[in-house]
Protein backbone atom coordinates (compact mmCIF):
# COMPACT_ATOMS: atom_id res chain seq x y z
CA UNK A 1 0.00 0.00 0.00
CA UNK A 2 1.58 3.13 -1.09
CA UNK A 3 1.63 6.19 1.53
CA UNK A 4 -0.15 9.23 0.27
CA UNK A 5 1.62 12.59 1.40
CA UNK A 6 -0.88 14.76 2.89
CA UNK A 7 -1.27 18.57 4.09
CA UNK A 8 -1.02 19.25 7.84
CA UNK A 9 -0.25 21.81 10.11
CA UNK A 10 3.00 22.07 11.88
CA UNK A 11 4.21 24.43 15.08
CA UNK A 12 7.32 25.32 15.84
CA UNK A 13 9.43 27.42 18.06
CA UNK A 14 10.22 30.93 16.70
CA UNK A 15 13.98 29.81 16.13
CA UNK A 16 12.35 27.52 13.80
CA UNK A 17 13.08 24.29 16.42
CA UNK A 18 11.50 21.49 17.10
CA UNK A 19 8.30 23.16 19.44
CA UNK A 20 9.37 20.31 22.76
CA UNK A 21 12.29 18.91 21.98
CA UNK A 22 15.99 20.22 22.30
CA UNK A 23 18.75 19.53 19.07
CA UNK A 24 20.67 17.93 21.35
CA UNK A 25 17.64 15.74 21.92
CA UNK A 26 16.50 14.81 19.07
CA UNK A 27 15.06 17.41 17.86
CA UNK A 28 14.76 18.66 14.45
CA UNK A 29 15.60 22.49 12.89
CA UNK A 30 13.07 23.02 10.08
CA UNK A 31 13.96 24.87 6.61
CA UNK A 32 11.53 26.53 4.65
CA UNK A 33 10.47 24.41 1.65
CA UNK A 34 12.68 21.59 2.43
CA UNK A 35 11.91 17.95 3.71
CA UNK A 36 13.28 17.23 7.16
CA UNK A 37 13.81 14.00 8.26
CA UNK A 38 13.59 13.01 12.50
CA UNK A 39 17.07 12.34 13.58
CA UNK A 40 18.41 8.74 13.25
CA UNK A 41 16.58 6.75 16.43
CA UNK A 42 14.05 9.34 17.13
CA UNK A 43 10.51 9.92 15.40
CA UNK A 44 8.49 10.13 13.66
CA UNK A 45 7.45 13.46 13.86
CA UNK A 46 4.23 15.28 14.78
CA UNK A 47 2.05 17.53 12.63
CA UNK A 48 -1.80 18.65 13.19
CA UNK A 49 -5.00 17.75 10.86
CA UNK A 50 -6.14 20.91 11.02
CA UNK A 51 -5.53 24.68 12.78
CA UNK A 52 -8.87 24.04 14.95
CA UNK A 53 -6.17 21.24 16.83
CA UNK A 54 -3.46 23.45 16.80
CA UNK A 55 -5.56 26.38 18.23
CA UNK A 56 -6.37 23.83 21.10
CA UNK A 57 -2.99 22.70 21.40
CA UNK A 58 -1.01 26.74 21.47
CA UNK A 59 -4.17 27.51 23.85
CA UNK A 60 -2.68 24.82 26.59
CA UNK A 61 1.12 24.62 25.47
CA UNK A 62 1.93 28.43 24.95
CA UNK A 63 5.20 27.90 26.68
CA UNK A 64 7.58 29.46 23.69
CA UNK A 65 7.49 32.04 21.01
CA UNK A 66 5.74 30.03 18.32
CA UNK A 67 5.00 29.95 14.40
CA UNK A 68 2.47 27.83 12.63
CA UNK A 69 3.43 26.46 9.31
CA UNK A 70 1.22 24.84 6.24
CA UNK A 71 3.25 21.46 5.87
CA UNK A 72 3.41 18.72 3.03
CA UNK A 73 4.43 15.46 5.24
CA UNK A 74 4.36 11.86 4.52
CA UNK A 75 2.15 9.58 6.41
CA UNK A 76 3.50 7.30 9.07
CA UNK A 77 2.01 4.22 10.56
CA UNK A 78 3.74 3.81 13.60
CA UNK A 79 1.52 3.72 16.55
CA UNK A 80 3.54 5.76 18.90
CA UNK A 81 7.13 8.40 18.85
CA UNK A 82 9.99 9.01 20.70
CA UNK A 83 9.38 11.67 23.29
CA UNK A 84 13.34 12.47 25.19
CA UNK A 85 13.69 9.18 27.08
CA UNK A 86 10.64 7.08 26.59
CA UNK A 87 7.92 6.41 23.72
CA UNK A 88 5.12 7.80 23.68
CA UNK A 89 1.98 6.60 22.06
CA UNK A 90 -0.42 8.56 19.99
CA UNK A 91 -3.43 8.37 21.90
CA UNK A 92 -1.37 10.34 24.35
CA UNK A 93 -0.62 13.39 22.03
CA UNK A 94 -2.77 16.08 21.89
CA UNK A 95 -6.19 15.72 19.60
CA UNK A 96 -5.42 15.59 15.56
CA UNK A 97 -1.42 14.84 15.77
CA UNK A 98 -0.64 12.75 12.97
CA UNK A 99 2.60 11.13 12.55
CA UNK A 100 4.96 12.41 9.82
CA UNK A 101 7.81 10.35 8.18
CA UNK A 102 9.37 13.72 7.22
CA UNK A 103 7.40 17.46 7.30
CA UNK A 104 8.15 20.24 4.69
CA UNK A 105 6.89 23.57 5.45
CA UNK A 106 5.00 25.69 2.44
CA UNK A 107 3.96 28.92 4.33
CA UNK A 108 3.50 30.23 7.29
Amino acid sequence: MKTRIKIGYKVIRGDMCSYFISLRDGGIKYILNQKVYPQEGYGPLCVFDTLDNVKNFIHINSYYIYKVFKCNYKENNKDKIWDYFEKTFLQKLPSGTKLASWVELTEE
